[in-house]
């Protein structure tokens, strides 16, 4: 139903209502939702689920108006890494709030925690795995909507309801011609061919509360960086706490994907192409990078005119030893 008291806060700071499209002068972006995570059984939360352990989403929902919002409801959907157009039909999986309806005062947030997950084994060994997040709130006979397998979709582009957290952390150790990959997947929004793009773009702005959560959930990090650091972070190294700092120098980029030719040039879909493609990002690492460094861009798929399709993908890469 109408109205838009109820929302998900993108940046508690700055997001002071209910605007979508969300400001794109803005520092924090839409994909860095800090009121959306996964809080695996006995750690922290973060944007990465753990094998072998309950996984719980949690979403924080805010009321801006001035009356008493009762009989809110939250629920969320896990995607695998990656970027585009990222729909209820090719989600990893979707969960409901796992409690109650809640009653949220003027002016106040409230948490939901939907109902946990036992993620499988990723494979190679892997125990830790980054996922997209998308959430919807909504009022009981009220506000806003419940989607379904069957109505509703979702659009946190522009609607206010809906957020999207897409923030993953990557470690690359430090050695001349370092390079890392971040493997991702591509989601092309459905029907036509219109010219496409990929791109990176380097990030130096300071990073927010979002990206200083997800650095903080990393082993080996700690509070101890000093004011010149990164959110007062250090990474513990062999010689003990080295603080995190913010790279303004840009890494260079690759792409390994069947269907996308490159960043920076235009390309359209093959007709018949799946709706999930493999797309492997290979960033390389300035050589005199220094330990502790970070660097930080964002992954996105764009229109020829310049409006990115979908959800974007903000990328920590941490310079470790």
């Amino acid at each position: 139903m109408p109205g838009n008291d109820l929302y998900i806060p993108i940046d508690d700071s700055a997001d002071g209502g209910t605007e979508r499209p969300y400001p794109t002068d803005r520092a924090t972006k839409p994909w860095e939702n800090a009121n959306i995570r996964i809080q695996p059984e006995g750690g922290t939360e973060s944007t990465s689920a753990h094998a072998g352990r309950k996984n719980t989403v949690i979403v924080r929902v805010k009321n801006k108006g001035q009356e008493v919002m009762t009989g809110v409801q939250a629920q969320a959907w896990v995607f695998d890494p990656g970027i585009g157009e990222m729909t209820k039909e090719n989600a990893y999986d979707w969960f409901d709030n796992a409690g109650n309806a809640q009653t949220i005062k003027p002016g106040e947030k409230a948490t939901f925690r939907m109902t946990p997950w036992n993620a499988p084994s990723f494979g190679d060994g892997v125990t830790e795995k980054h996922f997209c997040l998308r959430a919807n709130t909504y009022q009981v006979d009220g506000e806003g909507e419940r989607v379904t397998r069957t109505a509703g979709t979702l659009k946190p582009d522009t609607d206010a309801h809906q957020g999207q957290c897409n923030i993953t952390l990557v470690t690359a150790p430090q050695g001349q011609g370092t390079s890392q990959k971040v493997p991702t997947t591509t989601f092309p929004p459905p029907g036509g061919d219109p010219v496409y793009m990929l791109r990176a773009d380097h990030v130096t702005t300071k990073p927010d509360v979002g990206e200083l959560a997800v650095l903080k959930a990393h082993g080996g990090i700690v509070p101890n960086g000093g004011e010149t650091s990164v959110g007062g972070l250090s990474l513990m190294t062999s010689r003990g706490p080295v603080p995190i700092t913010l790279s303004s120098v840009a890494p260079g980029f690759d792409v390994r994907s069947e269907f996308i030719p490159g960043f920076d040039t235009p390309f359209t879909f093959a007709e018949g192409r799946p709706d999930k493609i493999p797309t492997d990002i290979v960033v390389h690492i300035p050589e005199d990078a220094a330990i502790g460094s970070l660097h930080v861009f964002d992954v996105g798929l764009w229109t020829e005119r310049g409006d990115m399709v979908g959800s974007g993908l903000r990328v920590l890469t941490l310079v470790t030893e």
